[in-house]
């Protein structure tokens, strides 16, 4: 009976343990639990996804990249908020704007980020640009919104673009940021999430 006793007893410890780690609610914000179906992972013990835990991967090809590596051009840098509100906004029907996963569409079965879309940076990049031009315009005007107006690029409805790859030590979207600058995307339509998805795993956010 005691023995028994003891079994339950210890079987409860590990329970209230185990209750006791996934408890505190995990918010976006204080507050803000979900925005168009992205939240964080809510089990307070989790940790970050294998695949992103590496420290030290071989420089070149990766390398940190700066905070602001477009300079002069004007391209903001932007946060993880500033993706989801962006993601929410695509995603409530706001055509003006776009999440643009720059990895390629092996990276991107493992995980991307919610309401994204995959313009691999292979296909949106300086060597694409000089071995197709007409693939990349292509890209601009069936993707992006740019209109080709008899060989003149109009960028007065173009979208406003939020990219990212790997993390800050990748460099696929910031090829196709300069890229893009190269074809005259206007610059402040052009924002760059750092953090890639190396810091949005690392956060817990949803990711499909």
């Amino acid at each position: 009976m005691k023995l028994q006793t003891l079994v339950v007893s210890a079987a409860s410890v590990a329970l209230l343990a185990s209750t006791a780690v996934t408890a505190k609610p995990v918010g976006i914000v204080s507050g803000v639990m979900e925005v168009a179906g992205i939240s964080r992972n809510q089990d307070n013990a989790a940790t970050i996804d294998p695949a992103f835990a590496k420290t030290s991967r071989p420089c070149p090809p990766f390398c940190i990249q700066p905070t602001a590596p477009f300079a002069p051009a004007a391209v903001d840098t932007v946060t993880e908020l500033d993706v989801i509100h962006a993601a929410r906004d695509s995603a409530g029907g706001d055509a003006s704007i776009l999440v643009v996963d720059a990895r390629t569409p092996g990276w991107v079965k493992k995980g991307t980020i919610p309401h994204s879309v995959n313009v691999p940076f292979t296909k949106l990049n300086s060597k694409a640009l000089a071995k197709d031009p007409m693939a990349v315009v292509d890209i601009l005007t069936g993707t992006f919104g740019v209109v080709d107006m008899d060989g003149v690029l109009n960028y007065d409805n173009a979208k406003t673009l939020y990219l990212f790859c790997n993390g800050a030590w990748c460099g696929q979207s910031p090829a196709s940021i300069n890229a893009l600058l190269t074809m005259g995307y206007p610059q402040s339509k052009i924002k760059y999430y750092r953090g890639g998805m190396n810091d949005w795993k690392l956060l817990g956010l949803t990711t499909k």
